[in-house]
């Protein structure tokens, strides 16, 4: 799914027009992208948080090589409780903290976007607002449990612009129990995930 097609499902899903799902969703994007640029983190609420990756030196590939692409987005995502049960992402023993909704720098929710609105013709009202926000995640729970892969980028370009989502499957792998250091044995499971877009890299690199 792409965005026009996302913009076109949340219009729908909530019976407003195309131009006010589009002024949300842009609010949400510019709002976590400002956010993140100025290294804080952001959270849409009953959605998820995004912050900066912390990553070392290391060597990668690149994107457009036939070796494949290097999953090297420098923007991380944790899906909220309410958004995890949704997509039915129970974390596994030793894994809780993947699928709680930390605490963010940023709180976006339907009073955020309309004290960030610009001129006067492209406000929205906070009821629409929420109601746009509330359908931009239920048309991302459809399209990820459906295994879809949904794009938040640009109008030419998918790779552009915020971002995109999609459901990974992760390995069983050993951990450790935080609390204890002991090793535990974590289960395979679903994990949502997301790589950001060349302008949002951009903006936080």
């Amino acid at each position: 799914m792409n965005k026009a097609e996302l913009i076109e499902a949340m219009a729908s899903e909530s019976g407003l027009s195309k131009a006010d799902a589009k002024r949300t969703l842009d609010a949400f994007t510019h709002a976590t992208t400002r956010s993140l640029a100025k290294g804080n983190s952001a959270v849409l609420v009953g959605f998820g948080s995004f912050s900066i990756s912390k990553r070392s030196a290391r060597t990668g590939r690149n994107p457009s090589s036939r070796n494949g692409p290097e999953d090297d987005s420098p923007v991380t995502f944790d899906p909220c409780p309410e958004f995890a049960a949704a997509l039915d992402l129970n974390p596994g023993k030793g894994d809780e903290a993947s699928a709680t909704c930390r605490h963010a720098d940023v709180v976006i929710d339907a009073e955020y976007i309309v004290g960030t609105a610009g001129r006067s013709d492209e406000r929205i009202s906070e009821d629409d607002a929420k109601r746009a926000l509330e359908a931009f995640i239920n048309v991302t729970t459809k399209a990820l449990k459906k295994g879809d892969r949904l794009s938040v980028g640009g109008s030419e370009d998918e790779n552009e612009g915020f971002g995109t989502f999609s459901i990974s499957k992760r390995s069983a792998r050993t951990g450790r129990n935080p609390q204890t250091g002991k090793e535990i044995q974590i289960a395979a499971k679903n994990v949502v995930k997301f790589k950001a877009g060349a302008e949002l890299s951009k903006a936080v690199n």
